[in-house]
């Protein structure tokens, strides 16, 4: 519970901003119809983003009356975790592709007699 609470004094030291006011932020990618809606910083709070080692990072937000609160600062440094170099290791293969590369070393193995 210490860490909630960490989080709500940063949150609210840094200046708390609604789902709608942090949507309109300059800092928030603009969408093809024009400003992002409000939905998308919910989200990023709730799912966030699947970064390329297959982690996962979410927005840092609180809720105070039944409202999302977030602030520039966090949304930053949500911006900020999405900026890392490529994976060091390579990403798990997809069950498609791990079926097709065995199909494919059966194959190799028959055709070399074993």
């Amino acid at each position: 519970m210490a860490q909630s609470h960490t989080l709500v004094e940063q949150i609210l030291c840094e200046g708390p901003l609604s789902a709608s006011a942090a949507a309109k932020l300059p800092i928030v990618p603009r969408t093809r119809g024009g400003d992002p809606r409000p939905e998308l910083i919910v989200r990023w709070h709730r799912k966030g983003v699947l970064l390329a080692d297959r982690t996962r990072v979410r927005l840092e937000a609180i809720r105070s009356a039944g409202k999302l609160l977030t602030s520039r600062a966090a949304i930053v440094r949500f911006i900020e975790a999405q900026q890392a170099g490529p994976p060091t290791a390579e990403p798990p293969r997809s069950p498609a592709a791990r079926s097709a590369a065995a199909a494919a070393a059966e194959r190799e193995l028959q055709a070399a007699g074993a």
